[in-house]
């Protein structure tokens, strides 16, 4: 069940340390930014009270006190500047203020009005109103957005700037331990391989290679695509997990049909081996979510398990419709919150976030994970691999310094390009 943000107020005055908000008063988007930056990424307690509750007394030893537009309310060990943002209502598209470090710049103890840039990146805030239209296959269109080639977008930067205020407060807080992993997208378990049919045939005439379709299918060559030994016996568990694409029905879903045998018998065996299995919902569930609960079922079916992970087929998802879609489907984590044309972080953070709809200002039970960087990005600029091998290293340290999960996404179709850096930083 997700939390109740109305009146949510982690206080625990015996922790050795924790912090008191003192806030010009009470709404759900103040209480859901501090509780998720706080509590959920950093278990550490803390008080939300107004001008009206504070009684100006010393905090708990350790403790420290914040004031957040409440300047002329008492002492305080530091202020932030208060820009109103969360005390609206409703989903009216705003455009705030940014320079290199984040949104809501300003001027004071602290350079950013840090709750409301996290309220504003956590539950993509702009998204509800956008006024910018959407690009190829339907998406966003991310690059139409005055604020895309901010720098801040390359670095978690939300967690960066958390980790700066309790710096400022002299608070030592451990931070959480880093991991990485590789989501694989398998959108096609096979190129040629367990298909038929007038496409396959065609395709083949039309691409000049069917001598080389034939050749898989009589077992004499092995399908490019079939990839899935290869990549389990480079990743464990605990460095990769799988989702499946399980639909035909449109001419961008997968080549294999999901009612194809080799399909079910690979997803069991990755199953078997203790790999995390994820759904990838196809192409045509953005508009049509029961088909998401169709193909959930169908994949619960091969595993004898729930699904409970997932992530949109080529990023696709209407917002906050996905949301909805994923919490009907019982969906607990969901990858999908990605730029799928650069780099970055998307969501601000490498830490999971806890989903909250504006439209409605309430929490609910799902959390997004923000993949850093999709193969695809650095494979369509026909990048030669030196500047996508750049970047995982630079991702890998950002991930060391900050602690979280790093994930990236992968196909089993491209594994031939993962660079080296992937099979290096295997323990």
């Amino acid at each position: 069940m997700a939390p109740d943000y109305r009146y949510l107020s982690a206080f625990a005055p015996e922790a050795p340390c924790g912090l008191i908000w003192r806030v010009p008063h009470h709404t759900p988007r103040l209480a859901y930014v501090i509780d998720t930056l706080f509590r959920v990424w950093l278990n550490l307690p803390y008080r939300i009270v107004t001008p009206s509750e504070w009684q100006n007394v010393p905090p708990p030893s350790g403790w420290r006190v914040i004031s957040y537009g409440t300047d002329d309310s008492g002492p305080a060990d530091i202020s932030l500047p208060y820009t109103g943002f969360l005390s609206w209502t409703g989903t009216a598209f705003f455009l705030p203020a940014w320079d290199a470090g984040g949104f809501f710049p300003s001027a004071g103890d602290f350079r950013w009005d840090l709750p409301a840039m996290a309220f504003y990146v956590l539950t993509l805030y702009p998204l509800y109103r956008w006024p910018y239209g959407w690009g190829q296959w339907g998406l966003y269109a991310w690059e139409k957005a005055p604020f895309y080639k901010a720098p801040f977008w390359a670095e978690p930067f939300v967690q960066c700037r958390l980790y700066e205020l309790l710096q400022r407060l002299e608070l030592r807080i451990r931070r959480p331990p880093f991991r990485w992993e590789i989501g694989w997208d398998i959108d096609h378990l096979y190129k040629w391989k367990a298909r038929g049919g007038l496409r396959w045939w065609v395709g083949g005439l039309r691409r000049g290679d069917l001598l080389q379709r034939l050749r898989v299918r009589w077992g004499n060559q092995k399908d490019p695509y079939d990839t899935l030994d290869q990549i389990t016996a480079a990743f464990p568990p605990s460095s990769a997990r799988f989702f499946f694409l399980l639909s035909n029905r449109h001419w961008r879903d997968s080549l294999v049909s999901p009612y194809q045998p080799a399909v079910r018998q690979a997803i069991q065996r990755l199953h078997a081996r203790g790999y995390s299995i994820g759904l990838h919902p196809s192409y045509t569930t953005r508009q049509r979510p029961e088909r998401l609960l169709a193909e959930k079922a169908l994949l619960e079916s091969y595993l004898g398990a729930p699904v409970k992970t997932s992530r949109q087929h080529y990023l696709r998802f209407f917002w906050p419709d996905l949301l909805e879609a994923l919490v009907q489907a019982r969906i607990e984590v969901d990858f999908t919150l990605a730029f799928p044309r650069r780099s970055g972080f998307l969501l601000g953070t490498l830490l999971e976030v806890p989903a909250y709809r504006v439209d409605k200002d309430r929490g609910l039970p799902l959390r997004l994970c923000g993949p850093a960087l999709m193969d695809k990005v650095y494979l369509q600029q026909n990048d030669d691999g030196t500047a996508l091998r750049a970047e995982v290293r630079r991702l890998f340290r950002l991930g060391a310094q900050l602690g979280g999960r790093l994930h990236f996404i992968w196909h089993n179709s491209t594994w031939e390009f993962l660079p080296a850096e992937f099979l290096e930083a295997q323990p």
